[in-house]
């Protein structure tokens, strides 16, 4: 337990215990539809919703990233490993891999911001031990997250209070505190599904895009109202007010939300009516953000927008292949051909121009990310759930945000030197796993409780198989 009142990973190292991953319950849970419309957003907790780093790994530690110049933080999305979890395992062990043998000074990552759908498929709380405390048992910082669409999806007559609900218990508890017998990582304390996270060199502003599968939705209706809206201005303003506080330090600004304002998955579309929204408050703010991260369509991408206004050049990074099996594939045009990176671009419809820079749709991987005073960093890396135990991550893609000239140079930074990544699968053979976790349970409205949804079909051996669902993940 930290001095802050946070605990992170296990004492000791374990090994992974999947031996009995509700088969059932996923059979049961990938034959019941979801209820396709927009939620309500769980008001925060405190406001404005804004929380320092230095709250959750104490003043010490963010002291020496501050002497060292620069803060390492990992990124990743849709990670939850239903189905087969090998993917999100594999994962887990590269990224608790890159925590090892490293010192604040010498390029240790802060912590992992999550890009939304950390539990498939309706992000109920009975799947919170094996998809999110179980493989991250032996990572040793702290997790903060945004929900993506399936951490708050509901479906007919689903025994929660609300959209959301598990998500909020799980990352906006009012205090730390032990959220799953046998994993020391302790519930962490967002003030809420949408917030700003500062620490040494960069600030961020996190948003729910809510429920959706096709689009993400951040305010302006009936349902979601305007909060996020006046939130995003609010705080993009707030940004710019640090920024011209005489002899304050650098600060980069970096956007994130589940849905991707661009992607060329052949299974999910680009949220424009989204992006035009923060365009607005961007706009209207006179800010804009050095980085926008994404997830939701399962594969990495990284498009570069010039804006015709000032010619500063932006960042989207879709990082969607953090664990989740079933990775998308770009689209392909009518002679079956895929995008070439560096040679598509194309308008984005407000004058501005997009082009693709570089993708990868055949592996899992996350993203490490280094923010100084003068650059961000950052390097995608690739994670084969079948290669070898020991096997490094390799480089994806890399590239260099001047924050300065508002620039981006790709290609220009030499992979990180991570570590390889232990033994970390199941076992085999005759060796028996430890007792698993208690099963926490829900509220219903009323106090009574429940584990999760109807398992009728599990228990009567009539469920059907999971359904990939093209266009529905």
């Amino acid at each position: 337990m930290s001095s802050t009142g946070f605990a992170f990973a296990n004492p000791t190292y374990t090994a992974d215990n999947f031996f009995t991953y509700s088969a059932g319950d996923i059979k049961a849970d990938a034959g019941i539809q979801e209820l396709q419309e927009t939620e309500p957003i769980p008001a925060p907790n405190v406001d404005p919703p804004v929380m320092d780093l230095g709250n959750v790994l104490g003043s010490d530690a963010v002291a020496q990233i501050v002497a060292s110049g620069q803060l390492v933080f990992h990124c990743a999305g849709d990670t939850g490993g239903v189905v087969k979890p090998d993917p999100q395992l594999a994962v887990a062990d590269a990224l608790c891999a890159d925590l090892a043998n490293e010192t604040y000074a010498t390029g240790l990552p802060a912590f992992l911001y999550h890009l939304g759908d950390v539990v498939y498929y309706f992000g109920q709380q009975q799947y919170y031990p094996e998809q999110f405390y179980d493989p991250y048992r032996n990572y040793d910082a702290p997790i903060f997250a945004i929900p993506g669409n399936h951490d708050g999806v509901l479906y007919s007559q689903e025994p929660v209070g609300y959209s959301l609900q598990p998500f909020v218990e799980n990352f906006c508890a009012t205090t730390p505190s032990a959220a799953v017998p046998s994993f020391s990582r302790t519930t962490m304390t967002q003030p809420g599904v949408y917030f700003v996270l500062t620490a040494p060199f960069v600030r961020f502003i996190g948003l729910y895009s809510n429920t959706g599968e096709e689009m993400g939705v951040i305010g302006d209706d009936a349902t979601v109202g305007q909060a996020q809206i006046t939130f995003l201005e609010q705080q993009l303003a707030a940004a710019l007010d640090a920024r011209n506080v005489p002899d304050a330090p650098p600060e980069a600004l970096i956007l994130a939300m589940h849905h991707p304002p661009f992607t060329g998955s052949s299974q999910h579309f680009p949220s424009a009516a989204m992006l035009a929204q923060i365009d607005t408050c961007c706009q209207e703010a006179g800010i804009w953000p050095d980085l926008v991260l994404s997830g939701h369509a399962h594969l990495y991408e990284r498009y570069t927008r010039t804006m015709a206004a000032d010619g500063r050049q932006i960042p989207y990074v879709v990082s969607g292949n953090g664990g989740y099996y079933n990775l998308a594939r770009m689209k392909t045009n009518v002679a079956g051909i895929k995008p070439k990176p560096g040679q598509h671009s194309e308008p984005d419809g407000q004058g501005n121009t997009v082009s693709l820079d570089q993708y990868n749709d055949t592996d899992f991987g996350f993203l490490r990310i280094t923010v100084s005073a003068t650059e961000i960093v950052v390097v995608s890396l690739g994670v084969d759930p079948d290669a070898a135990a020991g096997t490094a991550p390799a480089t994806v893609d890399s590239f260099v945000v001047n924050l300065a000239n508002h620039t981006v140079a790709s290609g220009s930074a030499p992979a990180p030197a991570t570590p390889q990544r232990p033994t970390r699968r199941r076992a085999h053979g005759g060796n028996q796993p430890p007792p698993r976790p208690v099963v926490p349970t829900r509220k219903q409205p009323g106090g009574s409780t429940h584990a999760g949804p109807s398992r009728s079909a599990a228990k009567t051996g009539k469920a059907t198989p999971p359904k990939r669902r093209v266009g529905k993940r």
